[in-house]
């Protein structure tokens, strides 16, 4: 089921509500209950030594959260960021760059059996399902879970410094 005359592939398993949203050249969605707001893109403190799609710090309602780079990790590359997706992760919110959101719609999308073969790395551990929207793509992410250790750290330092470390 689509919207804007978009059909989704169909699916083994009952579709999932999700907000979709364009991640460089990719259609991606994030399950809706993860997904805590959107937001335009808030101002990020770049990091050193942390991995290319961490973009920074920002502040999320109070609190210095993570900014991953979802075009950069998905893709190596990097696009325009529209908007900033705050999700909940294990250690605290992170906020994903990405494209244009799209909405939320009921997406069917199948586990990655067949073309996930193909992913490896953090697109292994990110891609939950794979669906179509019209003739492209679209990848179903789980859990924002790939930000390093190190990264968590210095969010929390900042924390309690306020940003002066």
């Amino acid at each position: 089921m689509g919207q804007h005359g978009q059909t989704l592939a169909p699916a083994l398993d009952a579709g999932v509500l999700a907000l979709v949203f364009r991640a460089g050249p990719l259609y991606c969605a994030l399950p809706l209950d993860e997904v805590v707001e959107t937001m335009r893109p808030l101002p990020t403190r770049p990091l050193a030594g942390t991995p290319p799609y961490v973009r920074g710090l920002t502040i999320l309602r109070g609190e210095p959260s993570p900014v991953i780079d979802v075009t950069r990790l998905l893709t190596g590359t990097t696009s325009e960021i529209d908007r900033y997706v705050a999700v909940r992760a294990g250690r605290g919110p992170v906020a994903c760059a990405t494209g244009p959101v799209l909405g939320v719609r009921l997406v069917e999308a199948t586990p990655p059996d067949g073309p996930s073969t193909l992913f490896t790395g953090a697109s292994r551990s990110l891609v939950a399902a794979v669906g179509t929207v019209g003739t492209e793509p679209l990848l179903v992410l789980r859990s924002i879970r790939t930000v390093p250790d190190e990264v968590w750290e210095l969010a929390a330092r900042d924390a309690v410094t306020g940003g002066a470390a």
